[in-house]
């Protein structure tokens, strides 16, 4: 086993007493991890040993070889250091599995993604075609969209390169987390837990399929639910109930979906491309002013991921607003003076890169007018994101009601690519 926490030196040799005895060098299979404080478990109890790297490899019976440092980014870091450690200590890898992104916040999500894109090509030539490369999100989201897109734009050549969302594995709070950048040892056990038996379905032959999301019984099709935000945010517990496919009801706590962050319930979809999701509020019962039901479109399941919602409420009628980074603030677009029931529609035209928001007044009598746009809206998020209904009720000590009808969900989607949405559902 070798194990390098760049920029230190890589370890050649100990001295052991003359009682010692040695053991034949492990031909167990090596797996790469490649990153930084989370990869080597910085503030963790015994730090390397507790890693999600190490316990990962524990779980899978394999022998974890480490190239990470503290507060290590991909540009001008990684990039660069991964290639200057030395071949003779650099062991052949069965698979590796990247985690970076949180520490490269000063530079723009493109110079990420063009680094990226060519640290996965040069890394793939060290290997074997079939070799695995696990690109991982940021637990939190940091540059998820360039992230997935680099595996994206590799996997025309590449067919053992997986882009791995992870921001719905472990929900922040103190449990999982000691800050921002850094895990509990729950949150790194949690994380080894979630990512070992994926790995190993690549491990082994034959290669099988990376999994979807289990189907939800309570659900029609392919929806889920969760709630989304921090532990002491969310509140109560969310929960939806399905009358047919296209008619839900939602009840949702949380603080707010407005300002960095995020606190409510989500019943979603994946949503890849381009395409549209429609429905009407038909009803929604609120006691704070600032409850929200509505559509909204989102990046990830971190709290601070970029979003678009068009919703109503009682303090804004109407609106649309944005997220436009992740963990930046949310811009009101739009609002208009409106109560249920409404039908709304967002339609992401990604060729243009462009959002419209379109709302149709239902009236007393039950008819709708014509569709009208409510605003268009210049808006890049990643290609493969999620889509759905989400209810907060802007206050943590009660939950919010609404029902959605019509609900419509269309996309373009890529089958076959390997952009897998791995998804677990909240207890």
């Amino acid at each position: 086993m070798v194990i390098g926490t760049l920029p230190k030196t890589v370890f050649k040799s100990i001295v052991v007493d003359a009682s010692s005895t040695t053991v034949p060098e492990s031909t167990d299979p090596i797996i790469e991890f490649i990153g930084h404080d989370l990869t080597i478990g910085i503030h963790t109890s015994q730090s390397l040993f507790t890693s999600y790297a190490w316990l990962t490899s524990q779980l899978l019976g394999t022998e974890p070889q480490i190239i990470a440092y503290k507060e290590a980014t991909l540009i001008a870091g990684i990039e660069k250091s991964y290639f200057d450690w030395s071949p003779s200590t650099h062991q052949k890898a069965w698979g590796i599995v990247v985690l970076l992104g949180s520490n490269d916040f000063q530079h723009t999500e493109e110079e990420y993604r063009i680094s990226c894109t060519a640290f996965l090509s040069n890394v793939r030539k060290t290997l074997r075609p079939e070799d695995p490369i696990f690109v991982l999100s940021e637990p939190l989201g940091d540059m998820f969209r360039p992230s997935q897109q680099s595996v994206i734009d590799l996997s025309a050549i590449d067919s053992s390169l997986y882009f791995i969302d992870t921001t719905a594995w472990i929900r922040y709070g103190s449990t999982y987390y000691r800050d921002y950048g850094h895990l509990t040892d729950m949150g790194h056990s949690l994380l080894a837990k979630k990512l070992a038996p994926l790995l190993q379905l690549k491990l082994n032959y034959p290669r099988q399929p990376l999994p979807g999301p289990a189907p939800n019984p309570n659900l029609p099709g392919d929806w889920q639910t969760m709630d989304i935000g921090e532990d002491n945010r969310i509140g109560l517990p969310g929960t939806v109930s399905a009358d047919s496919g296209s008619t839900f009801t939602l009840w949702g706590s949380g603080a707010d979906i407005d300002n960095e962050k995020d606190a409510f319930r989500f019943v979603y979809q994946p949503f890849s491309n381009q395409g549209v999701i429609e429905s009407t509020v038909r009803s929604h019962s609120a006691f704070a002013k600032c409850a929200k039901a509505g559509i909204m479109i989102r990046e990830h399941f971190g709290h601070g991921s970029p979003l678009i919602m068009l919703g109503i409420s009682p303090a804004d009628g109407v609106f649309i607003q944005v997220r436009y980074h992740n963990f930046g603030p949310t811009k009101l677009i739009k609002k208009m003076r409106a109560s249920p029931p409404y039908r709304l529609r967002l339609i992401r035209l990604r060729e243009s890169g462009l959002f419209e928001a379109q709302i149709q007044q239902i009236d007393s009598n039950g008819n709708t007018n014509t569709w009208e746009t409510f605003s268009r809206i210049p808006f890049i998020l990643a290609r493969d994101v999620y889509a759905g209904l989400a209810v907060t009720s802007c206050d943590v000590s009660v939950v919010s009601v609404a029902k959605f009808t019509e609900v419509n969900l269309q996309h373009s989607s890529f089958g076959g690519l390997n952009t897998p949405r791995l998804i677990e559902q909240y207890s």
